[in-house]
């Protein structure tokens, strides 16, 4: 990750050289430069959609607040203030859908595809892995979320399929960036975990009970890379040096150290 610009209003994101260099307007967000107040201090990017569902009693933000913060971010990532953004309710799985019907009607899903000409998307995390996708030849894009779920499930590998089948895109032309998320060293699973990984053919990215403590980890950057060269991308076109989420309370939200008082995180990304 390129270090963090500060827009006027002070949103400050996080850009990968790699699309930065292919001119792709995008960004991944911190924590810092919103307007929320406690727990969700400041730059809280949960959907309003989910706010709303929270039940009584839960810690809410404050819908104003959650707008004003959208705006800032997609403003910081060279989109616009105004700009329509595209987004899904994440389910953990592994549907991709179009931009256009992500705007339609907002489906189940964890990947999110864009063509030339077509309108920004956005994907949220708070731990998970955010990864943004851009094809060097078409313009075409892709964002995707995954945590250990939808890395089993292929979420990454159906996005890339997606975008080939959808706009043509060759996986030696992508670029591929790999946002904030929880590193292996606090990424720790249950034994069933790492069955479900092994089995889909991933045991090199659990650690072993005794390296970072006495259970299971797993490394979902690596998984993530590992799928990526599997698809063909080449290794010298994915950012994957991401800083993690549950070490960096002053720059990130995180669902497994802070639970329920966890704020969003986002990521975006334009066609070219």
């Amino acid at each position: 990750m390129a270090p963090p610009p500060t827009a006027s209003d002070g949103a400050v994101i996080l850009r990968s050289p790699l699309l930065s260099a292919a001119g792709f307007a995008h960004g991944f967000s911190t924590r810092l430069g919103g307007v929320s107040a406690a727990p969700f201090d400041t730059l809280n990017l949960q959907s309003p959609q989910a706010n709303a569902r929270l039940a009584d009693g839960q810690p809410r933000d404050d819908d104003g607040a959650i707008r004003e913060n959208h705006r800032r971010f997609a403003e910081a990532a060279g989109i616009g203030r105004d700009a329509a953004v595209a987004d899904v309710s994440q389910v953990h799985g592994c549907s991709v859908v179009a931009s256009h019907e992500a705007l339609r009607a907002r489906p189940a899903a964890d990947a999110i595809t864009s063509p030339r000409g077509g309108g920004a998307i956005l994907i949220r995390v708070a731990d998970c892995v955010p990864i943004l996708l851009a094809d060097r030849r078409t313009g075409s894009v892709a964002a995707v979320h995954a945590g250990w779920r939808g890395v089993v499930a292929g979420v990454l590998p159906a996005a890339v399929a997606a975008m080939r089948e959808a706009r043509g895109a060759e996986p030696r032309e992508l670029l591929a960036a790999v946002g904030p998320c929880i590193s292996a060293r606090h990424f720790e699973i249950g034994p069933e975990v790492a069955d479900e990984l092994a089995g889909a053919g991933l045991a090199d990215c659990i650690v072993a009970p005794g390296v970072h403590g006495p259970k299971h980890h797993a490394d979902l950057v690596r998984a993530v890379r590992m799928q990526l060269e599997r698809c063909g991308v080449e290794r010298a076109s994915i950012d994957a040096e991401p800083p993690c989420t549950y070490a960096d309370r002053a720059r990130f939200f995180s669902y497994r150290r802070d639970g329920a008082c966890s704020g969003r995180l986002a990521a975006i990304i334009a066609p070219g």
